[in-house]
């Protein structure tokens, strides 16, 4: 729901910027950084572009272009130092549509980066294998590293688990339940 009092305050606007920028998945266009703000927050657009610009020009923030047309944005350290400190001066009733509107912007590359399974070496001629699944959030929900011993099994093993990490999940959480009987029982 968007915030209906315009924010005119320079300073909070710049706030607001550099929150979204540091809460993206990855450096947005222009056009979808202009949406996230301005989607979410009564700002003028006079006053967004000013503060964008002061933003860069101060070394906040950087600009790129990609191809001729498509400019993206990105926070730099010292953007990411002064967001750290001034986050809370945001409301959380500006920051909650914004970080909503980010996942919805990225959710299919989210969902495709959910899932991750893949071998690493051990030893020579030895293997592992390791599997991340993560919700829409990008929050770790398990991470799970298993000696497989040789190569084509350790990509046996991953190659399953890439297609039904669902069930890998459950199991696993079963495995753990089972653990709380046997802790009762004694």
């Amino acid at each position: 729901m968007l915030y209906t009092r315009e924010i005119t305050d320079p300073e909070i606007i710049h706030y607001i910027i550099l929150y979204t920028l540091n809460n993206t998945d990855k450096d947005p266009e222009y056009s979808d950084l202009v949406t996230l703000v301005m989607d979410n927050c009564n700002i003028s657009f006079p006053d967004f572009q000013i503060s964008l610009v002061h933003l860069e020009e101060t070394g906040h923030v950087y600009s790129y272009m990609v191809g001729e047309r498509i400019r993206k944005y990105g926070i730099t350290e010292k953007g990411e130092n002064a967001i750290k400190y001034f986050r809370t001066s945001i409301p959380i009733y500006i920051r909650e549509p914004i970080d909503e509107s980010i996942k919805q912007l990225y959710i299919e590359e989210r969902r495709r980066n959910a899932v991750q399974g893949g071998i690493l070496p051990v030893r020579n001629d030895e293997y592992g294998f390791e599997c991340i699944l993560r919700d829409d959030d990008k929050t770790e929900m398990m991470r799970l590293y298993l000696y497989a011993g040789s190569r084509d099994e350790a990509e046996k093993l991953a190659k399953y688990y890439r297609a039904n990490p669902e069930k890998i999940y459950g199991d696993v959480l079963n495995a753990f339940k089972d653990a709380d009987k046997e802790e009762e029982e004694e």
